[in-house]
């Protein structure tokens, strides 16, 4: 497993296709979320342009593979933090907290 923080980088998002790339990216991380890739997704409250991802691959190999997928990757119009992560404890009322 492996946590993934993503930072936007503003400068490197050409003018007035902001919106345009943040719809790509959100069909990019829905797609994941369904098939299981990603377990968990969302943006930073305190920061803007910012989110983290809990993703279940195996292999880093298989994490770059998704990452490159995404809308913001190819331009370098991201910057990602791949952490691998081990789960020892998840409670059982994680998804109560969803949307908080």
């Amino acid at each position: 497993m492996f946590i993934i923080s993503q930072d936007l980088k503003p400068e490197k998002i050409p003018e007035g296709k902001g919106e345009e790339l943040f719809q790509h990216h959100v069909t990019w991380f829905t797609k994941h979320f369904e098939k299981g890739d990603f377990l968990l997704v969302g943006p930073y409250t305190d920061r803007e342009m910012s989110g983290l991802m809990i993703c279940a691959a195996e292999t880093r190999e298989e994490v770059e593979s998704i990452l490159k997928e995404d809308v913001y990757y190819a331009e370098g119009m991201a910057v990602y933090d791949v952490r691998p992560f081990k789960g020892v404890k998840i409670s059982a009322h994680f998804a109560d907290y969803a949307g908080k």
